[in-house]
């Protein structure tokens, strides 16, 4: 019995040799195509074939911050995987600040945060501050919905800066109502909550725009 045993043990850490000096690892396969390949158990239905990675919520994640850094050898987590099964713990703030829904994200070590590996691309913009699915670097796009009202004798409008707000990004102007697009430029631009803040146009001219009531969308870095 302790020869089986041993002669067992002895075949397991040599296919186990074999196998690291291939630099392949085969689960469910003799044959390991890759680095490591996953072979689906057909022969039983009653086990389910998946890789799990780890699950956490946005809070423990955050609490790894010191964890993940982009440096070298065995201390670059660059490109790391998890699955944030809570988005509304923590403060999703810094190296979270993408994580805004539950799902897989990967860990960006140059720009020090996790990013979304499947995106929710569409972003419902209302009233109120809206992170966006858009960086500039690090940096979060935040956008807001609000309205103005134009003279029609004047090229001078009122559209509020959102609190906190450095620069603008963007801005798409509809005519109220129609649902089309009217503009994507401004003139210009004062990071202001006074009246008057903003010239309707482009970039080379200022435009005045026929009377009447405007909605718009800013896109904005803070």
């Amino acid at each position: 019995m302790k020869k089986i045993l041993l002669t067992s043990t002895i075949l397991i850490v040599l296919g186990i040799s074999i196998h690291a000096q291939q630099g392949r690892v085969g689960i469910n396969t003799t044959s390991p195509a890759a680095t490591l390949d996953i072979q689906a158990n057909t022969s039983s239905n009653s086990l389910p074939d998946a890789i799990l990675v780890p699950r956490l919520t946005r809070a423990q994640l955050e609490a790894k911050n010191a964890a993940y850094t982009n440096g070298t050898g065995a201390a670059n987590q660059n490109g790391a995987l998890v699955f944030v099964n809570d988005a509304t713990s923590g403060t999703g703030t810094g190296k979270t600040i993408n994580v805004k829904n539950v799902g897989f994200y990967y860990y960006d070590a140059p720009n020090a945060v996790w990013v979304a590996v499947t995106p929710n691309l569409k972003v419902s913009v209302g009233t109120a501050e809206t992170p966006t699915n858009t960086l500039v670097g690090s940096s979060q796009i935040y956008a807001i919905k609000g309205s103005f009202n134009a003279t029609g004798t004047s090229s001078t409008v009122s559209i509020p800066s959102p609190p906190g707000m450095t620069s603008l990004y963007s801005i798409t102007i509809y005519k109220t109502g129609s649902g089309v697009v009217y503009d994507r430029s401004l003139y210009s631009y004062t990071i202001s909550t006074n009246a008057g803040n903003a010239v309707t146009g482009s970039p080379n001219m200022s435009v005045i725009y026929p009377g009447g009531s405007y909605d718009y969308v800013i896109e904005y870095l803070k």
